[in-house]
């Protein structure tokens, strides 16, 4: 039935009707004492009621449920129904009431009040069956809505994951080649780390979230590439508290932060400078940084679009958990990463 199972339906339905025709509309005059009229009665009452309010909820699902004017098809449905109840106890004469049981004659309000009395049990019938598909339907809609935030904040994670730059493979790989000239035992090593860089890049893009150790040794391998093209100018070093290491953070977040501080930092100056990676839990706090020698740029924004995606990475996944910094502090630019644990 779309939004409700076919089992609540028809247990709705018949629990439903079997109550009130065989206990709410139970005739109890002297001329249903005899038990076939009585059955017949009953019986006739329960199959058009069922009947008529299926017939109903058929076409209500399949023409008229989008429809602007369903309380007009509601209101239709309950005196359509109403009136075939009404035509039964026509048909057997009214006998189910007062007046009619004991010959006294009719006036016209008494055919009012006799259809008013069929259209009661029935209104609350289209009452109950339009609250049980509205509920229904709001929690259909709020769980496609759901699985659509869902797609969204996948298919937006993935174009917001950071890629190894291009530039940065060009630089590595020019940098091997001339090392098989001078250091070719080098190079082969340089090729070594080069190749788990890439097979380790592809792993973890396809990860949501992954530990910061495997980010630490990531960006030790592409430390250790950008060392054999900057040589003396980059230093770098590590300050990782151990109970850090299995912190879930956005993959290649950390290396993003490293290449910033290379482009923005050791590229623009001849005597290079210094990197210092460190993490640390303070409380429930956990605390990533990445600092590196400098002053920052007042006249520019220091968040480019990767690190503006990074900062959006980190709300996705954590919201108000993370936040993402970058300040001047003591003649060094730092990067902090802060989670709530």
């Amino acid at each position: 039935m779309n939004y409700i199972s076919q089992k609540l339906y028809w247990i709705m339905q018949l629990s439903c009707w079997l109550f009130t025709t065989f206990f709410l509309r139970d005739p109890t005059t002297k001329y249903f004492q005899n038990p076939s009229i009585r059955f017949s009665y009953l019986a006739l009452s329960f199959i058009i009621c069922l009947g008529c309010t299926h017939l109903y909820a058929h076409f209500f699902l399949r023409k008229f449920r989008n429809n602007t004017k369903t309380i007009f098809f509601a209101i239709s449905g309950v005196l359509l129904t109403g009136l075939a109840i009404f035509l039964l106890d026509y048909y057997f004469g009214f006998q189910r009431y007062r007046k009619p049981s004991q010959g006294l004659p009719l006036e016209v309000y008494d055919y009012f009040q006799f259809f008013i009395e069929s259209t009661r049990y029935v209104g609350i019938w289209f009452l109950f069956y339009h609250l049980l598909i509205s509920n229904s339907e709001a929690q259909f809609r709020a769980i496609a809505l759901a699985q659509s935030e869902t797609a969204l904040k996948t298919a937006e994670l993935a174009n917001l994951k950071n890629q190894l730059n291009p530039h940065f493979l060009f630089n590595a790989i020019n940098s091997i080649k001339a090392l098989t000239l001078t250091d070719p035992h080098l190079a082969r090593h340089a090729l070594t780390e080069l190749s788990q860089l890439l097979r380790t890049s592809l792993t973890i893009g396809n990860e949501q979230l992954v530990s910061l150790e495997t980010e630490i040794d990531f960006v030790k391998d592409y430390l250790f590439l950008e060392k054999i093209r900057y040589e003396k100018r980059l230093n770098y070093s590590f300050d990782v508290a151990k109970e850090t290491l299995n912190i879930k953070i956005p993959p290649m977040s950390l290396q993003l932060l490293v290449e910033n501080a290379i482009k923005h930092s050791i590229s623009q100056h001849k005597l290079g400078g210094e990197i210092i990676i460190k993490s640390y839990i303070n409380h429930d706090l956990f605390v990533l940084s990445v600092m590196n020698t400098g002053q920052l740029q007042p006249v520019f924004s220091p968040k480019g679009v990767g690190l503006k995606n990074l900062e959006k990475r980190l709300q996705l996944n954590f919201k108000d958990k993370a936040t993402f910094k970058i300040m001047e502090e003591n003649n060094y630019v730092k990067a902090l990463i802060t989670l709530t644990i």
